[in-house]
């Protein structure tokens, strides 16, 4: 063989392997998810996790190289790690400010909190003046738990009059709203439904809550964030563009749609927009 023809041959196959290289990227390591319980979101059972998300994940994971590994946590540990860079993804998750600045965000949905309350107890609740104006009515949240600018509001707002109890989880919200019913919580009509259709301590609230919308809570984007300071830039990129090309696609509501009543999605749920991708740039490396 010359060493002119070796040359060509050397070339030509560095020219193949830069057209595919596409093709066969992958996450530099295994991509670390804690997950907490969500509803019908995130459902774990005896170590195995199911539910829209995972459910999503695993199409993520079967058209691309990267794997990822999960482990459970409580809510409010889940958005720690990520903070602290402990955690690679922080999932089933709204768009804020403040997580913005430490993670890429892919939104898969669009969702508003509401006020979740027994029904035939009290007269329908508007705004935060309706809710401070009855006096009777204590808020139930979950550790951990942030919807936005006005839930945070309202929070703070029940909390100086001291109408307001902090839990661990939905179910412990939930059992206090079965013991007394001058007490409401704020979350997403699906989650709340979700833990009362697994959850058989719960089953004697189907049918009885009622959601009613809030002015200060309007619609927000739900979805992934990806760490900006645990993943190699490469890996961000390519997760992102990843989880952009599934989320373009329907399959995010479809699996609402076959799992939740339908007025539960009417209220709580809409798709997200077309063309919220947004380029990952000017991004910090490790």
């Amino acid at each position: 063989m010359s060493l002119w023809f070796f040359w060509r041959v050397l070339a030509a196959i560095f020219a193949v392997s830069t057209i595919v290289s596409p093709v066969l990227a992958e996450c530099s390591r295994p991509i670390q998810v804690p997950f907490s319980v969500t509803g019908l979101s995130v459902v774990v059972k005896n170590n195995h996790y199911s539910g829209i998300t995972p459910d999503f994940l695993n199409i993520v994971e079967a058209k691309s190289n990267c794997r990822f590994i999960y482990f459970q946590v409580p809510k409010n540990r889940q958005e720690i790690l990520f903070e602290n860079g402990k955690a690679d993804l922080l999932i089933t998750t709204i768009k804020t400010d403040k997580r913005d600045k430490i993670g890429n965000f892919v939104p898969l949905i669009q969702i508003r909190a509401m006020v979740i309350l027994i029904e035939s107890a009290h007269t329908e609740i508007q705004n935060l003046s309706d809710l401070l104006a009855r006096k009777q009515l204590k808020l139930v949240a979950v550790r951990g738990f942030d919807y936005g600018a006005g839930y945070q509001m309202i929070l703070e707002e029940m909390a100086k009059r001291g109408r307001l109890i902090v839990e661990p989880d939905v179910i412990s919200v939930a059992r206090s709203m079965q013991k007394n019913t001058d007490y409401v919580t704020i979350m997403t009509p699906t989650l709340f439904s979700g833990f009362l259709r697994t959850e058989a301590i719960l089953k004697n609230l189907e049918g009885r809550v009622r959601y009613d919308k809030l002015d200060e809570l309007p619609w927000t984007d739900s979805g992934i964030y990806i760490s900006k300071s645990s993943l190699l830039l490469s890996d961000q990129i390519f997760l992102k563009t990843q989880m952009e090309k599934a989320a373009s696609t329907d399959v995010i509501w479809k699996s609402y749609v076959n799992v939740y009543p339908a007025n539960v999605v009417k209220m709580g749920l809409r798709q997200r927009h077309a063309g919220t991708f947004d380029v990952i740039k000017n991004v910090d490396t490790k």
